[in-house]
């Protein structure tokens, strides 16, 4: 990381973010879009000055190596998330999955299904696997966790939504489906000019080119970009971290290899 280039934000390359890497931008940072995972170890190697962490990696790095850093952008939903979804090539319930294969980016989304398969009792299996595709993590089960601008394309081409985690969460706990943190080195100065609105917000295009890069149609698009929210939210990170706690010991009774 070069300092006299400016900070670098490590954001999500998922068109949900693309008015958070705008509003990056507009402050000063170089953005590197990245899969979620790869930005939490952007952070621990010092490439990244903060990055948008997954939460389910926060809480089990418990401040030791990052830290959440307050009053910073996070990614959450108060409901439906569109793009954390379960899905099959039939019509069918969760119970009926047997076996969900894991997108091989998931974190967070994998400890929040963990926890509903747990708290709901069902018999249901999670396969570890090292695919993004859903046509890919279909062969390995009869059910898959997909996320981002997969699950949208999922969604355009007809597979069948089993479930939405962000919408399952608030329908049983009532609770905010959060995925991600603002986080930095632990040791590091807090990164500047991250802090407080006005917080990032999609404008119009956006729809329009979540919509031509994923197939879903501009009404559905539109849609998406009004349930992600990129503002701080202490109250919805505070509940969402009990459960993303509670989700990740699920995960270990549950979470299988593929």
């Amino acid at each position: 990381m070069n300092a006299a280039r400016g900070p670098v934000y490590a954001a999500p390359l998922h068109r949900y973010a693309a008015p958070l890497r705008r509003w990056l931008r507009s402050r000063g940072y170089l953005v590197a879009a990245t899969r979620p995972p790869e930005a939490y170890r952007r952070v621990l190697a010092g490439s990244a000055t903060a990055a948008a962490v997954p939460l389910a990696l926060a809480v089990r790095d418990a401040g030791r190596r990052v830290r959440v850093t307050t009053r910073a952008p996070m990614v959450y939903t108060l409901g439906e998330t569109m793009s954390s979804i379960v899905v099959s090539r039939e019509k069918r319930a969760l119970e009926d999955c047997r076996a969900v294969a894991l997108s091989g980016e998931t974190r967070t989304s994998a400890a929040y299904l963990a926890l509903l398969v747990n708290d709901y009792r069902l018999h249901v299996r999670l396969l570890e696997a090292g695919h993004h595709s859903p046509t890919l993590l279909l062969g390995l089960a009869p059910c898959a966790l997909v996320l981002g601008d997969q699950a949208l394309r999922a969604r355009s081409q007809g597979l069948h939504v089993v479930l939405d985690v962000g919408e399952a969460l608030w329908r049983l706990y009532r609770a905010p489906a959060v995925y991600a943190v603002t986080a930095a080195p632990r040791d590091a100065p807090r990164p500047p000019a991250l802090h407080g609105p006005p917080w990032p917000r999609a404008l119009q295009r956006d729809a329009a080119e979540t919509a031509a890069a994923t197939g879903l149609p501009l009404e559905e698009a539109e849609r998406y970009h009004r349930a992600v929210r990129l503002d701080y939210n202490p109250a919805a990170l505070l509940q969402a971290y009990s459960l993303a706690r509670r989700g990740l010991e699920a995960l270990k009774a549950l979470k299988t290899p593929g």
